[in-house]
């Protein structure tokens, strides 16, 4: 057990990335709160001190998750409002990144998508989830006044295809290396979206990328 006294916050940040990796590694259900308290190396008393049961910690856990992927695509779109085409290499580049140095996060995407059956579990997901689809809306919107994006496309729906790509993205990571994480697969989804101009514009930065 771990005797090195810890800010509360720095314990309970240490218990929730303990649990993260429990969860990813045995599933929600298979995890125990036994098991997080000794990957944290504490007691579960104290485990139960941060947080009032194992449910609370998987909530927990999707927040920090969700918010991860949600403000990483936050900021590139703002950095890259008047550079459309940056911005969708950029968020497929962090979505990629983000994927091969933290292998924990893939296996929570689909812990998410396995319970998203339960209410509390769409409360804890669905407003990181309405965050990054309104973000991404705004900015096709702004690309089609650009003339990047095609017009007629509805901005809505493209902004949830372009959402949903991180699981394009997650599953390869989960086939350990018998499907090969390739971002050309999310840039072949948004290309029948792009305009002549985008087209060509997406295979210039492409190339410089």
């Amino acid at each position: 057990m771990s005797t090195r006294r810890m800010p509360a916050a720095e314990r309970k940040k240490q218990i929730l990335m303990s649990a993260i990796r429990v969860f990813a590694r045995s599933t929600y259900h298979g995890a125990t709160t036994k098991s997080i308290a000794e990957e944290a190396g504490v007691t579960e008393a104290l485990l139960y001190r941060y947080f009032g049961s194992k449910r609370e910690i998987f909530k927990e856990a999707i927040r920090h998750t969700a918010g991860r992927l949600t403000s990483g695509l936050q900021e590139i779109l703002s950095a890259n409002q008047d550079h459309p085409l940056e911005a969708i290499w950029g968020c497929v580049d962090y979505y990629v990144s983000i994927l091969k140095t933290h292998q924990d996060l893939a296996r929570m995407i689909f812990l998410v998508l396995a319970e998203m059956d339960e209410e509390d579990v769409r409360q804890a997901y669905f407003p990181f989830q309405k965050q990054a689809v309104g973000a991404l809306k705004e900015s096709i919107i702004r690309w089609q006044e650009m003339g990047y994006v095609d017009s007629e496309i509805n901005a809505q729906d493209a902004a949830w295809l372009f959402f949903g790509s991180y699981v394009l993205l997650a599953q390869p990571k989960q086939s350990h290396g018998s499907v090969e994480l390739d971002p050309q697969r999310v840039v072949g989804l948004i290309r029948p979206y792009l305009t002549e101009k985008g087209v060509e514009r997406l295979g210039d930065v492409g190339r410089e990328a």
